[in-house]
């Protein structure tokens, strides 16, 4: 396991959308995903690994984890990146153009999403997304491993790495968002002891779990 890097990218997001299809984003395509990705390693609360196959002579990314550890924070930095923003938003655009059909389903959803964006930027509180309001609250946000490696361990010692970077951090609690199903890990994460939160569905019918656990302080933190 070692922290991700830029050139590790564009398997993220490959691997992201094939593997974890549920949500708007990876609907967007890797191009969109891959410059979603690169906000949490450019960012100081961003947290990225991955986990590498040595038996290959590149060194195969065979997992990868992004997160924040403090969600409210990075949030907040990211709104204010005009120019991350506008790396997001034209990739966004290019890829809707490229699928038109999903353009339509969205066009219903642009106005509360341009309010939310529009209530971030200028402090104001934005609604409830499923998780829980709290200014240092880390968040797991795409964990993934390659199937032929599933059962190995690799998942949960991506997990245990990034709340062990949580604790260090200054978080109180962890959390997390993952749907019902084939497509989801609940049952990894509750095997892993993390306590089940909300439970909503998507405009889209998919069923989400949010989990969460409790940090202790560490002394370094």
């Amino acid at each position: 396991m070692r922290p991700a890097e830029h050139a590790d990218l564009a398997t993220t997001a490959r691997t992201h959308v094939e593997f974890l299809p549920v949500g708007l984003f990876p609907s967007l395509g890797a191009g969109f995903v891959r410059r979603w990705h690169r906000t949490y390693l450019d960012s100081r609360h961003g947290v990225g690994y991955v986990v590498t196959d040595p038996t290959t002579p590149d060194g195969d990314v065979v997992g990868f984890l992004l997160g924040t550890t403090d969600q409210a924070a990075h949030m907040a930095a990211l709104f204010a990146d005009r120019r991350a923003l506008a790396s997001l938003a034209a990739a966004g655009a290019g890829a809707l153009a490229r699928r038109p059909t999903l353009a339509r389903q969205l066009s219903s959803r642009a106005v509360p999403w341009a309010r939310q964006i529009a209530q971030r930027r200028s402090g104001q509180p934005a609604p409830s997304d499923g998780i829980a309001e709290n200014p240092q609250v880390a968040v797991m946000v795409a964990v993934a491993v390659q199937p032929q490696w599933r059962g190995s361990g690799i998942g949960a010692e991506l997990v245990r790495r990034f709340v062990q970077d949580a604790q260090r951090a200054g978080a109180a609690e962890a959390e997390l968002v993952t749907p019902v199903g084939s497509a989801g890990a609940t049952g990894f994460y509750e095997r892993l002891g993390w306590e089940l939160g909300p439970c909503w569905h998507t405009r889209d019918g998919d069923e989400l779990r949010a989990y969460r656990q409790r940090l202790a302080a560490t002394a370094d933190s």
